[in-house]
C-alpha cells in the first residue's frame, strides 16, 4: 500500500493539484494535513481521501482530525496545531492511541519528520510552500506499507526523490 502525504502548502492550489495528477495513479490514499487555504468545497479535495484544517483553514466545513484505513492499518490525519507538536509527540502518541491508529499525519511545523515508536508511525511531510527544518526544500512523501515494513521517501516540490531523507523502519 501507497499513501502520499502532502501539508501547509499555503495557497499553492496549482502545486497541489499537480502533485495529485502525477501520483495518484501510483498510490492507493492521498492525505493532506491542512493549512492549503482553500475553501472546504474546492473540488480539488474530490482527489483526496482525508484533508483536514490547518490554523490557517478558516472553512468551518473542515474536519479537525479524520481517521481512514484498511482491516490491517488506520490513519489519524491532523493539522497538530491543536496537539503541541512544536514541543512534542506526546499528545498525537494519546490521540493515535484513543483512535487505535497505527499511523498519525500530521503537520503545522513545515518541518518535516518521522519517528515509529510502540508499533505506530508518526509522520509530517514537511512543507510545500517553505521548509522551518534542516532541509530547506518544499518536501511531501510517499509512504509505502507491507506486512513487514514502513518505507518514507520524501519528494521535492519538483518531484524529485530526496534520496538522503529515505527512511525504513521494520514492523
Amino acid at each position: 500500500m501507497k499513501v502520499l502525504v502532502m501539508s501547509d502548502n499555503h495557497g499553492r492550489w496549482q502545486k497541489v493539484q499537480e502533485i495529485i495528477t502525477k501520483n495518484r495513479p501510483y498510490v492507493d490514499y492521498i492525505i493532506h494535513c491542512g493549512d492549503s487555504e482553500f475553501p472546504a468545497d474546492d473540488p480539488i479535495w474530490d482527489q483526496v481521501d482525508s484533508v483536514v484544517s490547518g490554523n490557517m483553514d478558516y472553512d468551518p466545513q473542515y474536519r479537525q482530525l479524520d481517521t481512514l484505513g484498511t482491516k490491517e492499518e488506520k490513519f489519524l490525519n491532523v493539522h497538530g496545531h491543536r496537539h503541541n507538536v512544536n514541543h512534542s509527540l506526546n499528545e498525537l502518541g494519546q490521540l493515535a492511541q484513543s483512535n487505535h491508529a497505527n499511523f498519525v499525519f500530521y503537520g503545522h511545523t513545515h518541518k518535516l519528520a518521522h519517528d515509529y515508536h510502540n508499533g505506530c508511525l508518526f509522520l509530517n511531510p514537511g512543507s510545500l510552500s517553505r521548509s522551518r527544518g534542516i532541509n530547506p526544500e518544499k518536501t511531501y512523501a510517499i509512504v509505502t506499507i507491507d506486512s513487514e515494513t514502513i518505507q518514507i521517501k520524501y519528494y521535492n516540490d519538483e518531484h524529485q526523490r530526496i534520496d538522503r531523507l529515505t527512511a525504513i523502519y521494520k514492523r
